[in-house]
């Protein structure tokens, strides 16, 4: 069975890499029932599990892939532990999942349980933490609860501002985002002033709201993210 799963896997790799999302899910899926018999706590079976999910998303069908990010969350809480950081890392891709869904309700209570961790982990002011502040705010802006977005939008900005620095086009971003969220709550002379302090000085802000601009429509939010899938 190992070197059947081996050569699934090696498979599966290839036509990833040649972007043949169709055979590769197919592929890990054969892999995944290669191991119907392995105890959860071998690490192919979520290795298999988080691949499988992956290429269903590469080919659209993210729907699908919602109960194996599930069950990957249930698998590596049994085998790590319900503070550990591939815990954190398998919650962030079931939220994402979510939220590309436009399932706001289901992202937000995973994405406040990610911030549990990630404070536990590496305490208060990591940019890991200013990640998952920003996903909230976007859930909450998404869905027009603007003092809970406010909120999380401060704290990510705070955090960067300290760790990236003022003019960071990762900070700019937070903050345009922000200045939309006063803007809704008519608080105009608020967002002018943020745009009229972010960058000014390098001509940075006017190149992160032109990209910003062009990205616009995407997204059910119109909301611009700027987090990563994973943090070291």
């Amino acid at each position: 069975m190992d070197s059947s799963w081996e050569k699934l896997k090696f498979e599966a790799d290839q036509a990833v890499s040649l972007g043949n999302f169709a055979k590769a899910t197919s592929l890990w899926q054969q892999a995944l029932d290669q191991l119907d018999y392995v105890d959860d706590k071998d690490p192919r079976v979520a290795l298999t599990l988080d691949q499988l999910a992956e290429s269903l998303c590469q080919l659209g069908k993210r729907a699908q892939a919602i109960p194996i990010r599930q069950q990957l969350v249930v698998i590596r809480e049994d085998v790590l532990g319900t503070d550990h950081i591939e815990v954190a890392n398998s919650l962030n891709s079931l939220a994402e999942l979510y939220y590309s869904l436009g399932k706001f309700p289901e992202a937000q209570p995973l994405s406040e349980r990610i911030m549990d961790i990630y404070e536990k982990i590496f305490g208060s002011e990591h940019l890991g933490l200013a990640m998952i502040s920003t996903f909230l705010a976007l859930i909450y802006h998404g869905q027009e609860e603007y003092e809970k977005a406010e909120e999380f939008y401060k704290r990510a900005i705070s955090i960067k501002q300290k760790v990236l620095g003022y003019n960071h086009a990762e900070v700019a971003l937070l903050m345009e985002n922000y200045s939309g969220l006063l803007y809704a709550t008519d608080r105009s002379e608020e967002a002018d002033q943020m745009y009229s302090n972010v960058g000014t000085a390098s001509g940075l802000w006017r190149l992160v709201a032109a990209q910003a601009t062009e990205q616009a429509t995407r997204g059910k939010t119109g909301l611009k993210t700027s987090f990563t899938k994973k943090q070291p």
